[in-house]
């Protein structure tokens, strides 16, 4: 500026110099407003086509950019409904549904393929259990007109009614046995999934959210399986099993509830999360009176193989509960609509009743569920013969697994967990078919057992996803598979260890006072210190105990009835 005012053309006159002056401090005025106008244009324009480019990859999802998953943040978590947009195509190592929230499924409860499929599994199921009553075929050529064939098949059908009365003797022996000796693998199980329980409830969520050691397909199935078989082993009446757990169910709403007014929390109006833990204890509180008609079917089976008119009688209320219930979800009842849905929307309802109001939501196949186990349990005990007993598990377990993944809905888990409750009771009294051999596999080669899990587990995915059911056919597949692996393989006794200083004994009592206490000690002190009081009871327990048992106690004649 000062060498354009000392150029020779610049005006010597100071009006004419002020006036030159004015003119350049306006022109760089309004170059500078022009300049701010593109910069703010172009921003404009940026927004403009960043919009329309999420518009245009709404309205063509298959024209969207892939997600580039070397840049996935697992704090940044997204819904399912985002990921349908950024999928990779990596079926294998990576995942569509890295976040489970249950709110979105390639195929839900409510279409035309689940409505079609559930109908065809049932008659399929009921199919199976009939066939297993049938007789050994024979070969009676032209026996109407042989004497001697006839004669010979009378003496076959002879020696068959022995053999089964025989087999019926031996198996029974063989249960007494099994009832004699300690099951090893029960406590082991239910001591591991008590401290699965305490990891998640005390501040460790992100074990349980990544499938840290595959927690999440044997915790919680091995702790209901473990009830069911406890609630065979048992010799209680129903009534004295009931009253032991309505007393565990006391002691651990009564820490639950201490805590809560010790730390000032709103329980009045959510007294759910005061039970909390102990719904489990409900689950078993629920299932002791409907389940007791199969616990008497299948020990009077084993016994004397009648048929009592009670088990008949059951046999067909859960037959008609559940033909109800399939009419029912094949005419749509279950939906976003229903009655039951719009009444858990009301503001005055507490957010706990909200968010477990898919539950009720989907009643008929609950009833479908748990009401189709039972039948189908109680009518193998009327029709099955002894040496297809084996069969009735692999049935039951089909008939739950093949609905969480073709028929997922949000927090299916629950109905899924009770049907396996029921299988450990009919699998402790039938073992299932090839236990032996499964056993003998896994105990040989369980190395490559362990490698197909980690292949089969999901490392992307995160969150609770055993009860928010993944988003695609096929990764519902894979996390179910990995479950109803573990879970053949405890029922089959594959997983059997040994307790040569006889810990379990012990450490049976702490599980049952950790999983009554531990969720007092986590809000009292938070994490990590309630967990940590929590485990500080193991040795206390075995000074508790120890003074009492004999070293030579290793395996006790009749294991302890289990009381959650």
């Amino acid at each position: 500026f000062d060498i354009h005012m000392a150029s020779p053309g610049f005006p010597k006159d100071s009006s004419l110099r002020a006036c030159s002056l004015s003119q350049i401090v306006r022109s760089i005025s309004t170059a500078r407003q022009e300049q701010q106008e593109l910069v703010n244009r172009a921003s404009a324009n940026q927004t403009l086509n960043s919009s329309l480019h999420s518009l245009r990859a709404v309205l063509e999802p298959e024209r969207a950019a892939p997600r580039v998953l070397q840049d996935f943040n697992p704090d940044d978590v997204p819904t399912e409904e985002e990921l349908k947009q950024n999928f990779s195509g990596d079926w294998l190592f990576h995942v569509k549904t890295t976040a489970c929230h249950g709110n979105a499924f390639d195929n839900g409860a409510g279409t035309s393929i689940s409505r079609t499929f559930l109908p065809f599994l049932c008659v399929g199921c009921v199919g199976l259990v009939l066939w297993s009553s049938g007789e050994r075929l024979r070969k009676r050529e032209r026996g109407d007109r042989d004497a001697d064939n006839i004669e010979r098949a009378d003496r076959a059908d002879r020696a068959d009614r022995a053999d089964d009365e025989a087999s019926r003797e031996q198996k029974l022996e063989k249960n007494e046995k099994t009832q004699s000796k300690r099951l090893f693998h029960v406590d082991f199980a239910r001591i591991c999934a008590v401290m699965c329980v305490i990891f998640e409830h005390s501040g460790g969520i992100s074990y349980t959210h990544r499938n840290v050691g595959f927690g999440l397909w044997w915790a919680l199935p091995y702790l209901y399986v473990t009830s069911g078989m406890s609630s065979m082993m048992t010799k209680s009446s129903m009534c004295g099993y009931a009253f032991r757990l309505l007393i565990v169910f006391a002691a651990g709403v009564s820490a639950n509830l201490f805590a809560d007014v010790m730390t000032k929390r709103d329980w009045k109006h959510d007294f759910g999360n005061t039970i909390f833990q102990m719904f489990f204890v409900v689950m078993l509180l629920i299932m002791a009176p409907l389940a007791e008609p199969l616990r008497q079917a299948l020990r009077t089976r084993e016994k004397d193989g009648a048929k009592d008119a009670s088990t008949q009688l059951f046999t067909i209320f859960w037959g008609t509960v559940s033909a109800g219930a399939l009419a029912f979800f094949v005419r749509g009842f279950t939906g976003d609509t229903d009655i039951v849905t719009q009444t858990f929307q009301e503001e005055n309802v507490s957010k706990w009743i909200q968010f477990y109001a898919p539950v009720l939501r989907h009643t008929p196949l609950i009833l479908v569920h748990v009401g189709g186990t039972l039948f189908l349990s109680l009518l193998a005990a009327m029709v099955c013969r002894d040496e297809n007993t084996g069969m009735i598990g692999w049935v039951l377990l089909a008939f739950s697994y093949m609905q969480m993944v073709v028929i997922p809905w949000d927090q299916d888990s629950f109905a899924h967990l009770v049907n396996l409750n029921i299988v450990g009771m009919v699998t402790f009294q039938w073992p299932l078919a090839g236990s032996e051999k499964i056993a003998t596999l896994v105990k040989s080669y369980w190395p490559f057992l362990l490698m197909l899990l980690c292949l089969d587990s999901m490392p992307d995915m995160w969150g609770r996803c055993d009860v928010h059911s993944p988003y695609s056919t096929w990764e519902r597949f894979r996390m179910f598979l990995g479950e109803f692996t573990l879970v053949v393989c405890f029922i089959a006794g594959a997983f059997t260890p040994s307790d040569p200083k006889g810990v379990t004994a012990w450490l049976n009592l702490w599980s049952l006072y950790a999983y009554c206490f531990h969720v007092m000690w986590y809000r009292l002190f938070g994490s990590p210190y309630g967990a940590i009081i929590t485990f500080a009871g193991i040795p206390m327990f075995y000074f508790m105990t120890a003074p009492s048992k004999p070293k030579e106690s290793q395996e006790p004649k009749e294991p302890k009835d289990s009381k959650a």
